[in-house]
Order: C-alpha cells, then sequence, then structure tokens
C-alpha cells in the first residue's frame, strides 16, 4: 500500500516539478528537474550559471541522508565536510551543465522508475532507521540530476568500453594465487586511527552491513580503501591478533574493533578462499574490470572537465569556512 502511495506522490510532484509532460515524454528543462523559483544566494558560478544555496543544501543532505548529522558535529568537523560535499557539489554540475549543453534529457519514467527503487531500498533497511532527510519534492528533484549525469557518462564518456577474453584470462594468470590458494579468506577492512572513530563506524556498519565497502571507501585510511576495502590475506599473512579477529568469523559477519599497531580495525568476511578455475569466475572479472575501467575513465573525465571549466565560488556566502580544494579555481 505504501508503495502505491509514494509512487502516487512522485507522479503528482512530477507532475509539478516537470511542467506536467506526459509519461513518455523526455523531461522538461533538460532533465534537471526544478521546482518554484529559486531565490536563494548564488554561491557559485560554473561556467557562468549560477549556482544557488538552495540546490546545494539539497544536494548535502542527498549524499548524507540517514547520517546528517552536523548537529552534532564540532565546527572544524562541520567545515570539513561540507567543504568536501561543496566540491562534490560543483563537479556533480559541471558534468549537470555539460549534459544540458549536449541536449541529454531523462524521462518521466526513469524518474519514477529511481523514485520507486530508491524507496524499496530504504523500505529494506528496516523501520529503526532515521528516516532521510529530503522532502519528496527535494529528492524527485536530486534523483532527476544525479539520473542526468549517469545518462551523460554513459552516452559521451562510456561509449564503446569493453572487455576482452585475452584481458581476463591475462588477470586470471597474473593473480592466480588469490584464485587458488586454500586456507586464505577475502576480507572487506575500515582501517583508522582512534579508537572512538572505529567504535562509531563500528556501530553504523553494524547497522547496514550491506554498506560496509562504501564506509571502507568514506573513511578507511588502509591502501585498499579505493577498493571498498576488499583485500585477500593468506593464513599467516597477518599480525595474530588481526587473523585471530577474523578465523571465526562466518561470510558476511563483521569483526569486533581490533587494534594493532597499525590502528584499529573492523573486518567483514566476504568468503573464504578455495581453488576456483577460470570458468567459475570469469564473469565476476569481466564486471569488476569493467568496473574498474569505467571508475578510470570517469575519474579521469571529471579530472579535465573540472579543469577545464570557469569557476567561480563565493565564499563569503557560503555560511562555513571552506577548506577545500576550489580555491585555486575561484574568484
Amino acid at each position: 500500500m505504501w508503495t502505491k502511495f509514494f509512487l502516487a506522490l512522485a507522479i503528482l510532484l512530477l507532475g509539478g516539478l516537470l511542467g506536467g509532460c506526459r509519461s513518455s515524454q523526455p523531461a522538461s528543462r533538460s532533465g534537471a528537474a526544478q521546482a518554484a523559483e529559486d531565490n536563494s544566494p548564488v554561491i557559485a558560478e560554473v561556467n557562468g550559471t549560477p549556482e544557488r544555496g538552495a540546490a546545494f543544501e539539497r544536494f548535502v543532505k542527498s549524499r548524507l541522508s540517514d547520517f546528517y548529522t552536523q548537529n552534532t558535529q564540532s565546527q572544524a568537523d562541520s567545515d570539513q565536510l561540507r567543504s568536501r560535499l561543496l566540491d562534490e557539489f560543483i563537479q556533480r554540475q559541471v558534468i549537470v551543465r555539460e549534459a544540458q549543453r549536449h541536449g541529454i534529457q531523462i524521462t518521466d519514467e526513469e524518474i519514477l522508475r529511481a523514485v520507486e527503487d530508491q524507496h524499496q531500498q530504504t523500505s529494506a533497511e528496516g523501520s529503526d532507521q532515521n528516516q532521510a532527510t529530503l522532502a519528496s519534492p527535494e529528492r524527485v528533484q536530486e534523483i532527476a540530476n544525479d539520473l542526468l549525469t549517469i545518462k551523460y557518462y554513459e552516452s559521451e564518456v562510456l561509449k564503446g568500453v569493453s572487455v576482452t577474453p585475452e584481458e581476463v584470462e591475462s588477470f586470471y594468470k597474473q593473480n592466480q594465487p588469490r584464485y587458488q590458494q586454500r586456507n586464505g579468506f577475502y576480507v572487506r577492512e575500515i582501517r583508522v586511527a582512534k579508537a572512538e572513530e572505529a567504535q562509531e563506524l563500528y556501530q553504523k556498519v553494524l547497522k547496514k552491513p550491506a554498506d560496509f565497502a562504501t564506509f571502507a571507501r568514506e573513511h578507511s585510511q588502509a591502501p585498499n580503501s579505493i577498493n571498498g576495502g576488499l583485500i585477500y590475506y593468506a593464513t599467516q599473512q597477518l599480525p595474530p591478533v588481526l587473523e585471530q579477529a577474523i578465523t571465526p568469523l562466518k561470510v558476511g559477519a563483521i569483526s569486533r574493533v581490533v587494534q594493532s599497531n597499525y590502528g584499529f580495525h573492523i573486518f567483514k568476511l566476504e568468503a573464504r578462499a578455495e581453488p576456483l578455475p577460470l570458468d567459475k569466475v570469469r564473469k565476476q572479472i569481466e564486471e569488476d574490470l569493467l568496473r574498474n575501467k569505467n571508475q578510470a575513465l570517469i575519474d579521469d573525465f571529471n579530472k579535465r572537465a573540472l579543469a577545464a571549466a570557469q569557476i567561480k565560488v563565493y565564499y563569503d556566502r557560503l555560511g562555513f569556512n571552506y577548506q577545500g580544494n576550489l580555491k585555486q579555481n575561484g574568484g
């Protein structure tokens, strides 16, 4: 019942936000849904287009969602977090504006599908989770902009990207010990320097174990954080205190916080190693290689697009002490 209600609400919102377009037609305003006129302060300009404070606040809420705990942070931590998010917002807007310039559009159906997927994901997380901070009209707007960004990447950056059988076989041969070792294990790891931060992250990953890789990318100080913390360890490769924390885990389980000379660790056991022939891992290797290729292309494109963009940031209008990486491009 609630899913039908939520979708009905989304349809009404789309009718207002997108000018009542028919569901089979592309969303108006180049897919970047916009509600009533935004009169909030202009905090930046991207290639001459104003970006307003209300849009940035909407972006902040969408990215932090359930973990939007600004009121419990120190001012320094809040400034640092909002600075990082402003950098991400400007980056996203560079791509959104480029997508608009290329005439890329999204449809009502695409937005509704994303709304439904997000609602189902939120419902699956359980009723004990905090409610998302975005109101429904704001969420539709953010979904529209994110879809526009994805469509731009797919049509302009990732065209023709593929993985050949030779690349799969070469990767398998180069990493054969990973697939043949009997007594090792695959774990995701979060490593931080402070016990308090480790305990805070531990509570979060217990509530959302499926997001362990995301937490690792965002917070872990280990070199493998870029890979979502995923790493293979052979037996006796780790210090005993760490191996003793991993060994009794069942697949999918999360360890307690463990201290070593390297910091404070949290592990999630993904799999115990056993000999795996190429046929059994071919599809997974292909997916991983394709994902890595796509991400590398997107990262490279983003760097070039950001470097080429004309960006002016009005630091005095932000409402926080900016500590990000845009000062070199700003006004």
